[in-house]
This record gives structure tokens, C-alpha cells and sequence, in this order.
């Protein structure tokens, strides 16, 4: 099941500053269950591509882990210095 939400966004600089995000964060040694609590897709309409497609789920501790990619195995975590920029990010362009 999908559920869409939030208006699309098309700020550059929130895309690439959440791109660079999960681009860099460190694979982590933890698994997530169940569905995600948000999924992010970021597309580029004029080429008809998907650049990115991010599974989010947020912890009991407010901590961020991702897959990346539809059907994504590995579990990424972001630093926790870059929770708050990207829960920012999550909640202002209500993903």
C-alpha cells in the first residue's frame, strides 16, 4: 500500500542538501521492521527519471535509518548531528 502526502517540493537546495544527507550516512549494524514511516521520492520531471527513492523509518529515539531504492537490503543510519536537519527537512515539505 502507498500513501502520498504533502505537496511536491522543487527547492533545489532542500533536494541537494537532503540528498547529500543520506549520501553520506554510514551503514549501520541495526534492522528496520515493518512499513516505513515515510518514503521520499526525488525525481527529475524533465528527463522522466528517478534520482532517488529513500525508506524512512525514525526510532524510538528520534534516530533516522533508510534503505535506498525500492527494494533496498542495506540499512543506512544518519548521524545524529543530521537528525534534526533532516527531520526539518521530513516535516516542512510534509513527506
Amino acid at each position: 500500500m502507498s500513501v502520498f502526502s504533502g505537496e511536491p517540493f522543487t527547492d533545489e537546495a532542500e533536494i541537494a542538501r537532503f540528498l547529500e544527507l543520506i549520501e553520506t550516512s554510514s551503514l549501520s549494524e541495526a534492522e528496520v521492521m515493518g512499513i516505513p514511516d515515510y518514503v521520499v521520492t526525488i525525481s527529475n520531471r524533465s528527463e522522466s527519471t528517478v534520482e532517488a527513492m529513500v525508506n524512512v523509518w525514525i526510532g524510538e529515539n528520534d534516530e533516522i535509518r533508510f534503505t535506498r531504492g525500492m527494494e533496498g537490503t542495506d540499512v543506512f543510519e544518519v548521524d545524529s548531528m543530521y537528525t534534526e536537519n533532516v527531520n526539518e527537512l521530513l516535516d516542512v515539505n510534509n513527506f
